[in-house]
């Protein structure tokens, strides 16, 4: 992919100088023999030029730069009210248009576009991007009963490749102990119609913090209880590892039917025959051997990644059903239409390319309100040609369909504005506030490990999937436990942002 051909930032501050300069010659009248002295140049130390910067490309790429963004003679006549780059970004994002109907949030239309520090330079926030690879455990906890009187930390989510992972700890471990210490139960209240409730507010904030803080450690020991009351401990080291985004993949065979399941946490980069392509290669290969007629994808933890990634994941979904049509189309601000729409741009009409030999005819999508970007994008766009049914935890996923592509500041900051809009084959772009769902308020189950038929939101769809299979049905049901309820807004922890990233 070619670089779009920028103006370095280090010449705006020269710019300005020059600029002026030529301002002064064409307005100074014939009759003054005498020219006015030179302005002098505007001295710059490097944190004001990284602000200026962030004004200069998001003046350049954001996808409202051309209706709502100012253009400044000199930049910093703007960055110059701000002391941080995070203010900076912070004052533009709040420049876009209002939009009013986003559920529980009233305001601008980019809440998206971000920015993480380099090489410890402050931008004045926390980076909340993480792609590729990842720091810590790759644990991600929720507070769930273990009786009618008693709450305790239980594990919801394992990534795929982290420390966690290697050890073993699955999704409905409940943890028993942190580094030696014991005491994570809270008392609640399950009486009335708003579910569980802590009976002290207090004490799951410490524990929420305990657990973080222990988190933050170069070294965990956890204890855990397993689903089959089995009780483990492992001692777990802080590093970064290589996200392995495929979590769990299964096919399920019934009377005259296999239907595929395929857990997927993030679009990390697929390209070269790396890691990731070769397991998804491989995974799909086996859906292929074992002729699957409905896939199943779980994205209730998926916040997003690489648009390269998600096309790939839809031509492997798309098979003989979508080969050669149209995929996504984009919309971005007038310079970037002008330099990227031609044959080898990035924002070039997308086609579908037969990825496998599937021939489904129905796909399900268990989704969040986290479920996000990339994760959204991929729903919508197979939704022109597929029966598509998507089962939420809520009502909708989150609402991203702009995306993002990564500009270096100074080697100061990592810059990634909100620059292009995606659209369907059937030209739907437009949810700001989310993917409707069609199964709705559907319980997300941790007290099971994924990929198991008795969790909550996989039985809705296979039950869906295969009519008639009450038998089946029953079985599962018997098999999950019914005291299993998790505290409502009281996670300990939340999935980074990923976003919807494309690749220069």
């Amino acid at each position: 992919m070619k670089n779009i051909k920028l103006f370095p930032q280090q010449l705006i501050a020269k710019g300005v100088v020059f600029f002026l300069m030529a301002l002064f010659f064409v307005s100074c009248k014939k009759s003054n023999p005498e020219p006015e002295p030179e302005p002098p140049p505007v001295e710059r130390d490097a944190n004001a030029m990284i602000r200026d910067s962030v004004y200069y490309y998001y003046k350049l790429y954001s996808l409202w730069a051309d209706d709502y963004i100012p253009a400044y003679e000199n930049p910093y006549e703007f960055t110059d009210q701000y002391r941080s780059a995070q203010s900076v970004l912070t004052a533009l994002k709040g420049m876009t248009p209002a939009y009013p109907n986003y559920r529980d949030y009233g305001g601008v239309y980019d809440r998206f576009s971000f920015m993480e520090g380099l090489s410890g330079y402050d931008i004045g926030a926390q980076a909340k991007v993480k792609m590729d690879r990842a720091d810590g455990y790759g644990l991600y906890f929720d507070m769930g009963t273990v009786d009618s009187k008693t709450a305790q930390p239980i594990i919801y989510f394992v990534e795929g490749g982290s420390p966690a992972d290697n050890a073993g700890l699955k999704r409905s471990d409940i943890v028993l102990s942190i580094n030696g210490e014991s005491d994570y139960a809270v008392e609640i209240d399950c009486e009335g119609n708003d579910g569980c409730k802590a009976v002290d507010p207090s004490a799951l904030g410490k524990i929420r913090s305990r657990l973080n803080s222990a988190l933050d450690g170069s070294t965990l020991t956890i204890e855990v209880q397993h689903e089959d009351k089995t009780i483990s401990s492992e001692e777990l080291t802080y590093r970064t590892y290589t996200i392995d985004p495929i979590y769990k993949d299964s096919v399920y065979h019934y009377t005259g039917k296999n239907i595929g399941y395929l857990a997927l946490s993030s679009f990390e980069e697929i390209e070269n025959n790396n890691f990731n392509q070769v397991k998804v290669d491989g995974v799909f290969q086996k859906f292929e051997e074992q002729h699957i007629e409905d896939l199943v994808v779980d994205l209730r933890y998926n916040t997003g990644g690489y648009v390269d990634a998600a096309v790939y994941i839809a031509n492997k979904i798309g098979g003989t059903k979508t080969d050669k049509k149209l995929m996504v189309t984009y919309k971005a601000n007038a310079y970037m239409e002008r330099v990227q729409k031609g044959p080898n741009g990035m924002f070039k009409d997308t086609y579908f390319s037969r990825g496998s030999s599937l021939n489904l005819r129905k796909v399900y999508f268990l989704v969040s309100e986290t479920t996000a970007s990339a994760a959204e994008m991929l729903i919508n766009v197979l939704k022109p040609y597929f029966d598509v049914q998507v089962i939420a935890t809520g009502t909708r996923t989150y609402g991203k369909p702009v995306g993002f592509f990564e500009q270096i500041i100074e080697n100061k900051i990592s810059f990634w504005p909100a620059s292009f809009q995606l659209k369907n084959a059937d030209g739907f772009s437009e949810y700001w506030d989310g993917l409707a769902a069609d199964k709705s308020n559907v319980t997300d189950y941790i007290f099971l490990d994924s990929g198991n038929t008795a969790e909550t939101m996989l039985e809705t769809a296979l039950e869906d999937a295969v009519p008639g299979s009450s038998a089946r049905a029953s079985a599962r049901r018997s098999a999950r436990p019914d005291n299993g309820r998790v505290l409502q807004g009281n996670s300990i922890n939340q999935l980074p942002e990923k976003g919807l990233l494309k690749s220069r």
